[in-house]
């Protein structure tokens, strides 16, 4: 384990905090549709050219939004308990398939990587609309170390009210707060991704919001204004 004052050069460890998007391809079942592409589609939505269609995202966005059965939400994962191992990394080619030529030169490795590994707990909320089956296992990475193990606890709101200019229970994406239909104030960015569609995760303001008791607890959450949560 090398720690970033043991590095001998650049230190690159992951935010705490996990992306709503990786979540919901996962339990799509749907984990290479945008994650395992050319960088440089990216790029294109920051010079007002086509870049990357999130084609399932969008569509189950929308689904949502207008209350169709079967569909769900994911919010963004804050940690519970963090687990990081260090490794080494080769970042030698930019397209899907890397050549490997006979090695000429040899250089030391000054740069230091990490990330989650076996241990590490999340936590999150999930909405669902209707029954559906959820997956128990899903991937929001490559190989075996994107695999994660999911664990429900379904939970039985006491009550359910609209409260205003409120800050909510957990990060949100900022973006599909706005699809929703809200507004929010004062973000404070716990991550930002390299596609602006997918939007920074922050703790914000919201004009309003869904409260949500259970069990003792209450929690603030943009959900779109279709009614089914005051059911």
């Amino acid at each position: 384990m090398i720690s970033a004052g043991e590095s001998m050069g650049s230190y690159i460890t992951p935010s705490p905090y996990i992306h709503n998007y990786p979540v919901m391809y996962g339990m799509l079942n749907k984990p290479a549709e945008a994650y395992f592409v050319l960088s440089s589609l990216h790029e294109a939505e920051y010079k007002g050219k086509k870049g990357l269609s999130y084609t399932s995202i969008s569509n189950l966005l929308d689904d949502f939004l207008n209350g169709k059965e079967k569909s769900f939400y994911v919010f963004p994962l804050i940690p519970k308990k963090l687990n990081i191992m260090s490794f080494l990394m080769s970042s030698e080619s930019w397209t899907y398939g890397l050549v490997r030529l006979r090695t000429k030169n040899v250089f030391p490795r000054l740069t230091s990587y990490s990330a989650f590994s076996v241990g590490s707990e999340f936590f999150s909320y999930v909405f669902t609309i209707g029954n559906i089956d959820l997956p128990k296992w899903i991937r929001i990475g490559k190989k075996r170390w994107g695999i994660m193990k999911v664990k429900y606890n379904k939970i039985e709101p006491k009550r359910v009210e609209i409260l205003e200019q409120i800050t909510a229970s957990i990060p949100i994406n900022l973006h599909d707060a706005e699809y929703f239909g809200y507004r929010y104030d004062l973000p404070e960015t716990v991550m930002r991704t390299p596609s602006i569609r997918e939007g920074a995760i922050a703790w914000a303001k919201l004009d309003r919001c869904f409260s949500i008791s259970y069990e003792g607890r209450s929690i603030c959450l943009p959900l779109p204004d279709h009614q089914k949560w005051l059911r």
